[in-house]
């Protein structure tokens, strides 16, 4: 599979940091996402700027700052709150909760000057109000992190 994003040939829905703000329940310093480029009802593309006035450089590796694994998986669980609630008709009303990370596996650092791309996809359907999605971050179309994580919708 080919991860580099071509504008051209496709056509993307676009949500800005104003849209995602006003999906996302979480505020600055933890909104990890900057753009979504692709949602549909199984899959969403995001994307994540890494600057280096990100506020976990100031402690995470300050002469070699890297992001922190962790905060890769938070950016891709806040891509997946966001698919999730595009599938609820009344999302403000719910929020996604974090339930499970399985089989993560961190291939590539995260430095500043990069831009994450974020990918998910739903793999199991919603049930009982739990989720359970395929992601993964790249550089480029170099594999930064991967797992399978799990989620609840609650009202």
């Amino acid at each position: 599979m080919h991860n580099n994003i071509n504008f051209k040939k496709k056509k993307y829905n676009f949500l800005n940091i104003k849209k995602i703000i006003k999906i996302l329940p979480h505020k600055y310093p933890f909104i990890l996402i900057d753009k979504i480029i692709q949602l549909n009802s199984y899959k969403i593309i995001g994307l994540k700027n890494i600057t280096i006035n990100e506020n976990f450089f100031i402690g995470h590796f300050p002469k070699n700052p890297i992001m922190p694994g962790i905060l890769q998986i938070e950016a891709l669980a806040q891509a997946g709150g966001i698919l999730i609630l595009n599938k609820k008709l009344n999302s403000k009303k719910y929020s996604t909760y974090l339930l499970s990370v399985e089989k993560c596996k961190f291939k590539k650092i995260v430095i500043p000057g990069d831009i994450l791309i974020l990918k998910c996809k739903i793999i199991l359907p919603i049930k009982k109000n739990f989720i359970k999605m395929k992601c993964k971050s790249f550089i480029k179309d170099k594999l930064t992190c991967e797992a399978i994580i799990s989620a609840k919708i609650k009202k």
